[in-house]
């Protein structure tokens, strides 16, 4: 994992010690079971999210 993480900051360019870049392999298990249980629940599978971009405007008149 140590060379994964070390290949991804390489390309963005990103300067890490090894004490760094060990401190964030090693907590790359967790952060991905976080990011994964955020598209866990079932409910929230067919719901909009709450930015939604609209193509068209919506113009509301704030001098009134």
């Amino acid at each position: 994992m140590n060379e994964i993480m070390k290949t991804l900051l390489d390309a963005a360019q990103l300067p890490a010690s090894e004490d760094e870049i060990t401190a964030y392999a090693a907590g790359f298990a967790d952060q991905r079971a976080a990011v994964d249980a955020l598209y866990a629940v079932p409910d929230a599978r067919y719901a909009a999210p709450a930015l939604h971009f609209r193509a068209a405007s919506r113009i509301a008149d704030w001098a009134s």
